[in-house]
Order: C-alpha cells, then sequence, then structure tokens
C-alpha cells in the first residue's frame, strides 16, 4: 500500500440519493421518504422459556424457543445462555409516500405456531398489516450435519405487494441477558477483528467509513459474524445475495439489549442504495404478491477462546471457492518476463521496486535475476529464454558480491540468490551482521515498542498497547532467517528467545504491521503472515509442537481478509485480499473493500510454506486462489509499460487497476508455486528449500528441493533436486567440526570447489544437477 492513491468523494448526500432514487423508481422501487426514522425501538430481553419449550440441539449448541413471542428464542452454547433473538421485531414499507412500522408483536390477526417436526424446530407466524397485507413469517432450524451448527431458513411473504425499507431476517443479541456488553472477540470478515472494544470506532478509520452497522456488501469477504466471551463463540453466517445485507453492532447501541446485535436484513446494501450503517435504505425493495423471500442460514457456536473457531467452521461447512482461472503457466511465463524485460520496472541493469513517479528509485535486485533465469529455464520459446538470461546475466552483476541475498525489489524473498551465482561465503557473513544489527530493534524485555517518527504522525495514539503482533513479528522473522542461514548459535538462540516472548500476543488479533502509514491497531493481514513465517520457521527449527499451533492460529487470522465469495460478480474477485481493516492516515486511502494483493501474497506465501508441517489445513488451496487472483490483477501484455506488473490496488466493481505497478516478484515467488515447474529438467524442484536436521542441529539450504532427508545418530543424508541447469551451492551449517562427506555414495575430499569454515561451521557444497549428499559428523 502507498499513499499515494486517494478516493475523492465528489457527489453530495443530497444528489447522491436523488439519482438513486430516480434510478429506482424507473425499476419498480420507492424513495424511502428522507425525513423517515427508526421509531423508538421496543427493547428485546430475554423471554419466559417453560420447561418443554420446543427445542433444537447440535452438539452443544441448543436454540430453544417460546410459544408465545415470535423470535422468542435462547441460544445456549456449552449448556450457557449465549444470546436471544429479536422477541419484539418490526418491518417498514413505504406506503401512500410514507414510510409505516408494523409491530409484529401487536399486530392485527396475528397468530403463532411453534413447533417440533422431526429433527427440526418449525415456526409460523400470521398477522395483518394497517393496509389490509396479510403477512406470513416461516422459520425452520435443523442441525446442519457439519460441527456445532443449525441450518437456518428463514421465509418473509405478503398477500400485497410492498415496497419494503426493513425486513428483519434474522436478528440475534448476543450477550443480552447474559455477559452484556463484555466480550473476548468478536469478527465480521473484511471488515471488524476486535478485542473487547467497541466496533464502528474510529481508531482505524476516521469519518463515514467508520459506521460499519450495515456495511455495503462488497466489504465482506464472506459472509461471517462472530462474538466470542467466557471461553464461547457464536457465529451467523448466510447465503449471499444481492437483496440481504448483514448488520452488526457490539455493543449493541441500536436497540439497546444490553449485549450486542448481529443480523441480516432486507433489502440489500450494494454501495448505492443506502448510506452504510443506516438500517433504512435510500430506495425500497418490491415485495412481490405471494413472492417469498427467503434466508438461509447458519448459526454456529462452541467453546473457544478466540473466534478462530468460527472462522475454521465457517470453511469446513463450505466448499472454499475455485481457484479463479488464469491463461495457463506458459502465459503467465510471457507475462512476467515481459514486466522483467520491457515494462518501466527495468532501467538497464537496475530495478524499481514500483513505478510511482521518483518513489522508488531503480537499484540493483539479485531477486531479478533469480526470477529471469527461472522463467528462462521454464520457458518454451528460445528466443524468450536467451533474452532472460541475458538480462539476469546483467543484473546479477550489478549486485555487489556482499548484498547478493539483501538487493532486491520484490515483497516475498529467498536467500537464494547465493546458493545460484555464489559468493555464499559473503551471505552468510551478511546474514549474521544483519541479525546482530536486528537485536537493536528489541529493549531489554525483548519487545518491540512503537515509536512515532520524530514531526511524523503518532499512528499509535489509538492503540491500546505501543506493541503489536505485527510490529515485533517482522524484526523477529527476519532475525530468525538471518540466524537459520548463517547458522550463528548465538543469534539463533536470541531469535528463539524472541520468537518465545511473542506469546504475550498469543490468541490475539493481527495487527499494525504497516505503521509506515496505517495505525498501530488496525487489523492487517501482513501481521498474520509474518507471525505464521515467524512460527513455521521456529518450528522447523526446534521441533517445538506449541510453535507449530500458533502457525496455524496465526493462519486462521488471515483467512478473514480473503474473499471467499465473489462480491461483484466480476472476473477478479473470489481470493482478492484485503490488507488492513482501516484506512491510512485513518482518513484515505480506505482499504475496505479494496484488495491490496500484494499483502494477500506475503500471507499466501507463508501459507506455502506452512503446508509441508501441516498439510490437512486448507493452505494449499488457500495460496494457490491468492496467487492465481494475483496473476488475474496484473496489467496484460497489451499495455507495454505496464505488462506484468502488479497494482497496488484493485477496484472490484470497476475491475480497474490502480497505481503505483509493482514489480513483478511478489507474484512470481507464489506462482512458482502454483504452476510448478514447466522443464522436465526441473523435475519438481522448489525454487528453495531449507531443511533443518534437528538432532544434530544441522541446517541446509537449497536452490531447489531437498528431499528423501533422513538422520540417524551421527549420520544424515538427503538429495538436492535443482532447478538451476548450472552448477550451483548447498549451504549447511551447525556443524561442530569437519564432516565425512559422499556425493552419490562416493567419498570426496572437502576441498576446493567446496569450502569448509571451521570457525563458523559452514560447508558450502558446489554441485550440478540432482545430488545425493551423505554427511557422518
Amino acid at each position: 500500500m502507498t499513499t499515494i492513491l486517494r478516493r475523492a468523494r465528489t457527489l453530495g448526500f443530497l444528489l447522491f440519493s436523488s439519482l438513486v432514487a430516480a434510478a429506482a423508481g424507473a425499476a419498480g422501487a420507492m424513495p424511502v421518504p428522507p425525513d423517515a426514522a427508526v421509531p423508538p425501538w421496543p427493547k428485546p430481553s430475554p423471554v419466559a422459556l417453560p420447561t418443554g419449550s420446543p427445542s433444537v440441539s447440535c452438539e452443544g449448541l441448543e436454540l430453544i424457543h417460546s410459544r408465545e413471542a415470535l423470535g422468542g428464542f435462547e441460544i445456549r452454547v456449552g449448556g450457557k445462555p449465549m444470546a436471544i433473538g429479536q422477541n419484539r421485531p418490526m418491518l417498514a414499507y413505504v406506503a401512500s409516500g410514507q414510510l409505516r412500522w408494523l409491530d409484529l408483536a401487536r399486530a392485527a390477526q396475528r397468530k403463532l405456531e411453534v413447533k417440533r417436526e422431526r429433527d427440526s424446530l418449525m415456526v409460523r407466524f400470521e398477522c395483518v398489516d394497517q393496509d389490509g397485507g396479510a403477512w406470513t413469517i416461516t422459520q425452520k432450524y435443523a442441525p446442519l450435519g457439519a460441527g456445532p451448527a443449525l441450518d437456518v431458513q428463514i421465509g418473509f411473504t405478503v398477500n400485497q405487494e410492498r415496497a419494503a425499507a426493513f425486513l428483519p431476517m434474522l436478528m440475534l443479541f448476543p450477550g443480552a441477558g447474559s455477559f452484556g456488553s463484555s466480550k473476548g472477540q468478536a469478527l465480521v470478515a473484511g471488515l471488524e477483528y476486535l478485542e473487547n472494544e467497541p466496533s464502528s470506532s474510529e481508531a482505524d478509520v476516521i469519518g463515514p467509513a467508520a459506521k460499519r452497522q450495515v456495511p455495503d456488501n462488497l466489504k465482506l469477504t464472506f459472509p461471517l459474524m462472530a462474538i466470542q466471551n467466557d471461553g464461547r463463540w457464536l457465529a451467523l453466517s448466510w447465503q449471499v445475495e444481492s437483496n440481504f445485507c448483514a448488520l452488526f453492532d457490539s455493543p449493541d447501541r441500536m436497540f439497546g439489549s444490553g449485549g450486542h446485535v448481529m443480523g441480516v436484513l432486507y433489502p440489500g446494501s450494494n454501495g448505492k442504495n443506502r448510506q452504510e450503517g443506516s438500517l433504512l435504505p435510500l430506495v425500497t425493495e418490491t415485495l412481490r404478491a405471494g413472492q417469498s423471500v427467503v434466508l438461509h442460514a447458519t448459526l454456529a457456536g462452541g467453546l473457544g477462546d478466540t473466534v478462530v473457531p468460527a472462522i475454521r467452521q465457517y470453511v469446513s461447512s463450505h466448499n472454499l471457492p475455485a481457484i479463479p482461472a488464469t491463461r495457463g503457466p506458459q502465459a503467465y511465463i510471457s507475462l512476467a518476463a515481459g514486466g522483467w524485460l520491457d515494462s518501466k520496472i527495468r532501467e538497464g541493469n537496475l530495478f524499481h521496486h514500483a513505478i510511482a513517479g521518483g518513489s522508488f528509485p531503480a537499484g540493483p535486485a539479485a531477486d531479478a535475476a533469480v526470477w529471469m533465469d527461472w522463467l528462462a529455464d521454464q520457458t518454451t520459446q528460445p528466443a524468450l529464454a536467451d533474452r532472460l538470461r541475458t538480462a539476469a546475466q546483467g543484473a546479477i552483476g550489478a549486485v555487489p558480491p556482499t548484498d547478493i541475498n539483501a538487493a532486491g525489489v520484490g515483497h516475498v524473498r529467498f536467500p537464494v540468490p547465493s546458493l545460484v551465482y555464489g559468493h555464499v561465503a559473503e551471505a552468510v557473513e551478511r546474514a549474521r551482521q544483519d541479525g546482530h544489527n536486528l537485536l537493536g530493534r528489541f529493549d531489554g524485555n525483548l519487545a518491540v515498542q512503537y515509536r512515532p517518527n520524530a514531526g511524523g504522525p503518532d499512528y499509535g495514539k489509538t492503540h491500546f498497547s505501543d506493541e503489536a503482533s505485527g510490529l515485533t513479528s517482522r524484526p523477529v522473522m527476519d532475525l530468525l532467517e538471518a540466524a537459520a542461514f548463517c547458522g550463528d548459535r548465538e543469534l539463533l538462540d536470541a531469535a528463539l528467545k524472541r520468537l518465545s516472548a511473542m506469546n504475550k500476543f498469543r490468541n490475539g488479533v493481527p495487527r499494525g504491521a504497516q505503521t509506515w502509514e496505517c495505525p498501530l491497531h488496525i487489523p492487517d493481514i501482513l501481521a498474520s503472515a509474518q507471525m505464521v513465517r515467524a512460527y513455521t520457521l521456529g518450528y522447523e527449527l526446534t521441533g517445538q509442537a506449541e510453535w507449530l499451533e500458533q502457525a496455524r492460529y496465526w493462519a486462521w487470522t488471515g483467512v478473514p481478509f480473503v474473499y471467499l465469495v465473489n462480491p461483484a460478480s466480476e472476473p477478479v474477485g473470489p481470493y482478492a485480499t484485503i490488507a488492513v481493516f482501516g484506512a491510512t492516515n485513518w482518513k484515505a486511502p480506505i482499504w475496505l473493500g479494496l484488495p491490496v494483493q500484494w499483502c494477500g501474497l506475503v500471507y499466501a506465501d507463508a501459507l506455502y510454506r506452512l503446508v509441508r508441517d501441516d498439510p490437512a489445513g486448507p493452505w494449499k488451496k488457500l495460496a494457490d486462489g491468492i496467487t492465481a487472483s494475483g496473476v488475474q490483477q496484473g496489467w496484460p501484455t497489451n499495455d507495454t509499460e505496464l505488462q506484468g506488473l502488479l497494482p497496488d490496488s484493485f477496484v472490484l466493481r470497476a475491475q480497474h487497476r490502480n497505481g503505483p505497478a509493482i514489480n513483478p516478484a511478489t507474484v512470481q515467488a507464489c506462482a512458482v508455486r502454483l504452476f510448478g515447474p514447466q522443464s522436465p529438467a526441473s523435475g519438481n524442484a522448489e525454487v528453495y528449500d531449507f531443511r533443518c536436521f534437528r538432532q544434530n542441529g544441522i541446517r541446509v539450504h537449497a536452490p531447489g528441493s531437498i528431499v528423501r532427508a533422513e538422520e540417524s545418530g551421527r549420520r544424515l543424508q538427503f538429495e538436492v533436486r535443482p532447478w538451476p541447469a548450472r552448477p550451483y551451492y548447498v549451504l549447511i551449517n551447525g556443524l561442530a567440526q569437519k564432516p565425512r562427506l559422499k556425493l552419490g555414495s562416493q567419498p570426496v575430499e572437502i576441498t576446493a570447489p567446496h569450502q569448509f569454515q571451521e570457525q563458523q561451521g559452514v560447508l558450502i557444497l558446489e554441485l550440478k544437477g540432482t545430488a545425493a549428499v551423505e554427511l557422518e559428523l
């Protein structure tokens, strides 16, 4: 994200609403009178539930319904009250130019029937409005059959045409009559990720966009709301339809329930037909005589200390969307090659990070050389391969040996350039220096505290702490990676201690990874990515199961930033990623509903690295989807100056790319996993692989896949399947003394071209082709 993009509002509200009303009138809908207001709402409160009241339950989630009041139900989780329904419901419609409110608890000719049918709870309510319209409301609650969840179907029907302005399809009040307005966490996917703090606050965005009680549907990454408190959670999800919209307020300031409110309303919210945060739309939705409006929803609940179980339940009970269509690997290779070779990102042998005026000057980029050489090895076009190799040679020639792994332009980087081009010893020493420099970021309590830049904005002023998971995790991650590469035992111990110190963020919210422009408080997918990467690497280095569990937890915290539905029914949408739930400088750009895919691609990279240690998770498909969306979002080949580059953000309804245009590296680092190697010579090789032989504390880095890894006593062996056709290098560190080496079962002296640095415990092998390596320690 950058501060260059600005989204100015050019229409005043009166002009805006009049245009909307005119358009709606042509479609048969009616404007809601501009002076219409929501009347004082009858306060929902618990109702009497005598023994024997009808109920339905599933795995500790129970809904018990009164026989006397529509919406008079209580939801229990683990045997404890968790939420009540809207037992004083009202609906509204427009007739004769006036907004009519109908209090269903006092309506004429009302009838209510609540009963059990097989395993389902059935509710039927009838009444007549003041204009003679006969309304029927039906509800069905039944076990979903997939975890602790109830399938919900709710229908509204009227026998006369109505210009509907407010139908409360389903409304829940967690905490009302039980734990009250406090909470542990709360979530609205795409908009809110809260601890015990108010929703729709100005901690992350100031102005109208802070009003998120009734949001534009486009801003929901998927239809899920959840409240967690006292070791329990309750979630509401629903089938996305344009004529429905979400309602969420925590605590409930709209109905005065004393708890929280989450629900689904009719009509919907499409960015034009209502002011966000308003219970009433600008225009009605026509409900034809005899037409049924039916909501399909799911209530889920269970035990847990965070909202992560609600996210997991949603993913387990809904199929992840199909991977977005791309034109295939060879088309991608040509597009990425065009980005490196022919777009404005390149200036001779130097490369810009992004095209943004003079904000990102061109410089040496070793990762650009790696990516061009990889493309050259995979393309089926010999002439293109020659151009790529020539450009890669020029690019790497511009990089000083001491910067071989440090000079780059991508958001996702591997310590692989030295393993391809040499200068491994210099890269090891640079990693050691960088690691010791990073220790200066931490105070005596092993914490990283936010401090505003002199003369700059104080991005910590709306946060309850001077620490955040995203602020701390980046230096911890970088420190772990530097220590793993150089093998410095003192540095590695220091890195692991700082990883342990991040336990303070356990069960927390991902926040504050982009404090160069965004508030420290802001929920942030980049924080999820960094936490996943740090804990995954910590687990690989030590085998501590707790750190793998933490990697899983933080991986789940990133899911609400990912579109798991198509928000605008356009080609680009599924798996696009929201970067933060807020705004730059609290005001603009507003990132709600505006994907920033480079942040999602950093998260996807972390998921790809997690897959090996947690193959049962949904991580591979999520990462593939995010990557495919990144490929889709890039500028096409017919834009010669920007071809193959990634937009900083993407406007979903307009399908428009916003600059600055970012170099191809961040997409390519993930695309190589999505598409896989295309050259038979590359086999199934990764671009970079790392293996830790934990029994002996040996770490191996290679430009390819490390397979058949075994460790027995003081003997270890592995096979390297490289992607480069040229000679390459393998780095092995953590050695206490010179080992005995076998290559392909043949003893080999550790002499040139191999190197052993006894004091550092580092062995550098120069190899070519697939190589079986055996070490006797």
